[in-house]
């Protein structure tokens, strides 16, 4: 997303409305590349940055922002803001408003705010804009990235295995909810990586990583297939976490509460999924419980239809094991 620099505050020179329908996704994914003692304001502009400098105005005047003090806003929102958090912005467009939610790495997202349009103002001609004076170091280079949603997936993948490789993984912030003794977050059904709103249902094959929803999977399809006929190169789509190519794609259904359905101690392993040619394509537990209970002829624990085959799956997100 190309913007431009008012002084402590930037205004994109591309539409919300184009950027989201080029993309197929209404996130827009910010990422933290230093501390900040504040979360930037994010408000929308009614006309772009370029355009404010030819008609010659002031951003003051064609920016509406939202406070993070406003009593509607989350507790998390007056946070300090660490390097590598990242903050996604859900867009809503309604017929007189634009409806967002924010939302803090894991923490729980925030209620819908509206910023009301002006009247007659078309839904298509907003821009985003940040505000924050420490927004760029002294070479004037920006300090919060922009990621499209394969950037953002690429980038959690790449976050995710430095962490391991260096075994400095982070721990994951508490959510702010409270949580007995007897829940978990890993029971909670995982969600897609790409829009963080709808559960994790397409499995890729054969390389068997579970990404996304099948939404953000055909919307996934459909941008690599024309990136790769702009480029003049093979048709073929590959697995974004691994890069192999996907030959088929299977639906998968994770039971409401995600924990392993064939162990009766506390198990949250949820890595094999009930397959085969007209397989249910229920995700039942661990691998090893379950490739025993296909071999010895058994039913799926969750919809008790004969076990055909059962495959190994890896999924990702903040939900990994």
């Amino acid at each position: 997303m190309d913007f431009i620099r008012f002084k402590n505050c930037i205004v994109s020179n591309i539409s919300l409305w184009k950027y989201c329908k080029f993309y197929s996704n209404y996130c827009i994914n910010l990422v933290f590349m230093k501390d900040f003692d504040r979360l930037p304001l994010v408000g929308f502009s009614i006309c772009s940055g370029f355009e404010i400098i030819k008609q010659k105005l002031h951003p003051n005047n064609t920016v509406a922002y939202k406070s993070w003090d406003l009593p509607e806003m989350p507790l998390w929102a007056k946070n300090r803001v660490e390097a590598d958090d990242y903050l996604r912005i859900l867009l809503r467009f309604e017929n007189k408003r634009l409806g967002v939610c924010f939302r803090l790495n894991s923490f729980p997202p925030s209620c819908y705010v509206y910023f009301d349009y002006l009247p007659n103002h078309p839904m298509e001609e907003l821009y985003l804009a940040l505000a924050n004076c420490k927004m760029f170091n002294e070479q004037g280079i920006p300090l919060i990235a922009i990621l499209n949603p394969l950037e953002m997936f690429t980038w959690t993948v790449q976050k995710k295995y430095k962490a391991v490789n260096k075994d400095d993984r982070k721990a994951i912030k508490p959510s702010m909810e409270i949580v007995t003794s007897t829940e978990s977050k890993k029971t909670i059904t995982p969600l897609c990586t790409f829009c963080w709103e709808r559960p994790i249902d397409v499995l890729f094959m054969p390389c068997n990583h579970a990404v996304c929803c099948k939404f953000c999977k055909d919307n996934y399809i459909k941008h690599e297939r024309q990136q790769n006929k702009a480029k003049k190169l093979s048709m073929d789509i590959v697995c974004p976490v691994c890069r192999k190519k996907i030959e088929s794609v299977a639906q998968i259904w994770f039971p409401k509460i995600c924990r392993c359905l064939l162990c009766t101690y506390d198990c949250n392993m949820m890595s094999a999924v009930a397959g085969g040619e007209n397989g249910c394509g229920c995700v039942i537990g661990c691998y090893e419980k379950a490739r025993k209970l296909c071999d010895e002829g058994g039913s799926c624990p969750h919809c008790h239809k004969k076990l055909i085959d059962v495959l190994q799956i890896f999924i990702q997100g903040e939900w990994e094991q």
